[in-house]
């Protein structure tokens, strides 16, 4: 007996412009809700971060200092890489046009 393919239910076509904005939308939605949880979860990083460092010091544990160093240095990339989301977008979207 063959089997009838599933038919999905309110599913129908969208133009290219709406998909982008479908995107746009769910990208910008996306950032608010990361905003409200990098920088609490950046800080505490950060603070983990720095007490690693210094007990690595005055132990003079090179692998807890190289640890503390580490993600210190993470947490600042990655607040940057927050900040610069938008300038992101905004290269990818010129050189998206550039292609049309």
């Amino acid at each position: 007996m063959p089997q009838t393919p599933i038919q999905p239910a309110n599913i129908h076509p969208v133009t290219p412009q709406e998909f982008a904005v479908k995107v746009a939308h769910a990208l910008a939605v996306l950032t608010q809700v990361i905003g409200s949880i990098i920088m609490p979860l950046a800080g505490f990083i950060f603070t983990v971060s720095i007490i690693m460092f210094i007990l690595g010091s005055i132990f003079h544990a090179s692998t807890l200092r190289r640890a503390g160093a580490g993600g210190m240095i993470g947490v600042a990339v990655g607040v940057l890489l927050y900040y610069a989301i938008p300038t992101i977008f905004g290269v990818l979207q010129v050189v998206s046009q550039s292609f049309k």
